[in-house]
């Protein structure tokens, strides 16, 4: 048996070695987008964070380009007053326009994240006339990578039609 060198570490019987606990890790938009129903998408959201172009988990924020049966979709993460989480996923039409449908989903008692109230936000979408077909419509919505504020604008010009804050409850149409 070879005899270890003075280099090798003696084991400090009076100081054993601890492990430290860790801060863990404050819950993200990805833990929340990952809670998303399995049909809420063409697959379940853990199939998409490879297609993610932008992943800003410090602002709640993240883009994920499409394939040929999902539109590219952008997802936000807003806070009730209370800390629970309200996430918007925001798409497009297969083929058709990007970012004119929104949903929002919030987590429900068993964990998972559910499909919350579409009236939260006071701006219609694509879907908003209770049809089975979405109807055409000239705007689109861009979720906030900073920020509070969903923003509308018209398809064509780009020309910002309507600005709604969340103020923690709902959010609040602004004044243009």
């Amino acid at each position: 048996m070879a005899r270890r060198g003075k280099d090798f570490a003696q084991v400090d019987r009076q100081n054993p070695p601890t492990i430290v606990k860790a801060e863990a890790e404050p819950v993200s938009i990805v833990d929340y987008f990952l809670l998303l129903p399995d049909n809420t998408l063409e697959t379940a959201p853990r199939e998409w964070l490879h297609n993610a172009t932008v992943l800003d988990k410090e602002n709640g924020y993240m883009s994920i380009s499409g394939d040929g049966a999902q539109p590219s979709f952008q997802v936000a993460l807003f806070r009730y007053r209370d800390g629970r989480p309200l996430l918007a996923l925001c798409s497009g039409e297969l083929e058709g326009n990007d970012s004119v449908t929104l949903s929002f989903y919030e987590l429900g008692p068993d964990g998972k994240m559910q499909a919350a109230p579409r009236k939260i936000l006071p701006i219609g979408d694509a879907w908003s006339n209770g049809t089975d077909e979405p109807q055409p419509q000239n705007w689109y919505f861009e979720l906030p990578r900073h920020g509070r504020t969903v923003v509308v604008r018209r398809l064509k010009t780009k020309k910002v039609l309507h600005c709604a804050t969340w103020n923690g409850e709902k959010f609040i149409q602004e004044k243009l």
